[in-house]
């Protein structure tokens, strides 16, 4: 099947996400090789809650009350990271999920080396109004591909959540003042060991409250998987 594929390659080549660069090769991450190097990852960041600083471990806020026990934030929110969120956000490019779900799980497989993956992934979800409204949850289908990548089952259905204004016409007040209110469990959970997966994770407010709704319900840890963490305004 390589030679079907180096044909398929050259007659009908990819082109870069970013910079629609035409590939001679296809790349698993849909980035030509300038772009993908050029991603802003968040290398030296909080364990905790992902934030960007100088040097690894936990931040301040975090020594005192850890934000969660795992946060994977694998890019920083700027340039070009932001660029994907957008498309795959805004103009429901799919495409742009796939460069963030690999750079995801570049930052997963670090984060993990000396600890058990969660048993199942939870996307944010959306009230059904956004969701008609934007026409897809790009959370879902972010927790979709990291699903099949690394075998873990993903329940879009046990949280409901109720019809608000969007997080991005929100201030930093106006977020932090979300609680789990705005979210509703209409089933059970059975796993102990959930990863709630985002694309952008700023303040934090909306993982925070649905960490509360899900260990109120029995679950003894929530992880925080995003795709891009943004400094807080």
């Amino acid at each position: 099947m390589n030679w079907l594929q180096t044909f398929f390659d050259i007659v009908l080549p990819d082109t870069c996400v970013l910079c629609n660069r035409s590939q001679t090769q296809r790349s698993p991450h849909l980035l030509c090789p300038y772009c993908w190097a050029a991603l802003p990852r968040n290398v030296s960041a909080c364990t905790h809650c992902g934030i960007p600083q100088p040097t690894p471990g936990a931040c301040g806020a975090c020594l005192q009350v850890p934000f969660a026990e795992i946060c994977v934030a694998a890019l920083r929110h700027e340039g070009d990271a932001r660029t994907l969120v957008h498309q795959l956000k805004y103009t429901r490019n799919l495409r742009a999920a796939t460069p963030l779900t690999h750079a995801m799980l570049q930052a997963i497989e670090l984060k993990y080396a000396q600890s058990s993956l969660p048993e199942v992934l939870l996307p944010v979800p959306l009230s059904w109004r956004r969701q008609v409204q934007r026409g897809h949850n790009q959370a879902a289908w972010l927790a979709y591909r990291l699903g099949q990548h690394l075998q873990l089952p993903v329940l879009y259905d046990p949280i409901k959540r109720r019809h608000g204004p969007a997080q991005q016409t929100l201030s930093r007040s106006q977020r932090l003042k979300l609680s789990k209110s705005a979210f509703v469990l209409s089933a059970p959970l059975a796993a102990r060991h959930v990863a709630v997966v985002d694309d952008v994770l700023t303040t934090g407010a909306t993982v925070r409250a649905l960490s509360e709704l899900l260990t109120g319900a029995g679950v003894e840890r929530v992880d925080v998987w995003s795709a891009t963490r943004a400094m807080p305004s």
